[in-house]
């Protein structure tokens, strides 16, 4: 098991309440009382796995109680399990197994992306909507946001990142058409670049490694067009740009002076440079 799963076991336990859970009383509640969650980082459910899940609890009852919070007299709001409460209805149950708790609106949105993150349901897309929600309605820092949600902070800052793709480009990644590592290299293109560079994926069927050698040759040879630049600087600038989670250019007057240039989109990304640079 990975160091983030690992981290992520810990997390969900702990929200859930961990070996205190025990301790808990599982509520039978109307699922009329119970609204969808307001947190919760996914977009799209599959339709046929739905369908599998309602079969199964047609079958064999919610077998894992979902987790609420309460938010007014005998009023909840779904915090991890909503494919459970949506199945439920549509297998035509009146009432389901809970455990109620009092999470305030931060620690809602944590659990539920984490709830989804552990059990791999996300698109990276949702994905990254998720923690920048979290970062931006509760003004974290990215650390922050990897702390909560027991992920690398390279792995956050590259998620963000593709959230700067064209809206058409992040359509095709959600749909499944591209895959993670495509976008993350089209994020350092410009905005009409990525999408045309998008529809040739598809269209190809280039692997993220073809891409990678693609874009590696069109940038050395733009780079060394403009600038004279060597493989070997390109290569440390590709190699920054992927660790930082934002484009990098490196200028070079001679062998032992030049400067770092690091390019952002959005006033975020800009707090976010400005945050990993105070480090």
């Amino acid at each position: 098991m990975s160091e983030d799963n690992k981290t992520l076991n810990k997390g969900l336990d702990a929200l859930l309440g961990g070996s205190g859970s025990s301790q808990r009383t599982v509520k039978e509640i109307d699922l009329e009382k119970i609204k969808p969650g307001r947190f919760q980082p996914r977009s799209n459910f599959n339709n046929d796995r739905l369908k599998e899940l309602t079969d199964s609890i047609k079958n064999q009852g919610v077998l894992s109680p979902i987790l609420v919070r309460e938010i007014g007299l005998n009023d909840y709001e779904v915090i991890a399990g909503e494919r459970r409460l949506r199945a439920s209805k549509m297998a035509g149950l009146e009432t389901i197994p809970c455990l109620v708790d009092q999470k305030k609106d931060k620690d809602a949105l944590v659990s539920a992306l984490i709830e989804n993150l552990q059990r791999e349901d996300l698109n990276p897309v949702e994905e990254a909507r998720g923690l920048d929600r979290l970062k931006r309605e509760f003004g974290l820092t990215q650390d922050e946001v990897a702390t909560s949600t027991g992920k690398a902070r390279s792995t956050i800052a590259n998620a963000l990142r593709i959230l700067s793709l064209p809206n058409q480009v992040l359509e095709m990644l959600s749909r499944g058409e591209i895959e993670k590592g495509h976008a993350k290299l089209l994020a350092s293109m410009e905005p009409k670049e990525a999408e045309e560079t998008a529809k040739k994926i598809v269209q190809n069927k280039l692997s993220i490694k073809e891409l990678s050698g693609i874009t590696t040759k069109r940038s050395t040879s733009k780079n060394i067009k403009q600038n004279n630049k060597d493989t070997d600087i390109l290569n440390v600038e590709r190699d920054m740009s992927e660790s930082f989670g934002h484009k990098i250019e490196i200028d070079t007057k001679n062998k032992k002076a030049g400067k770092v240039s690091i390019f952002y989109k959005t006033l975020d990304e800009l707090d976010s440079i400005i945050q990993k640079l105070k480090k």
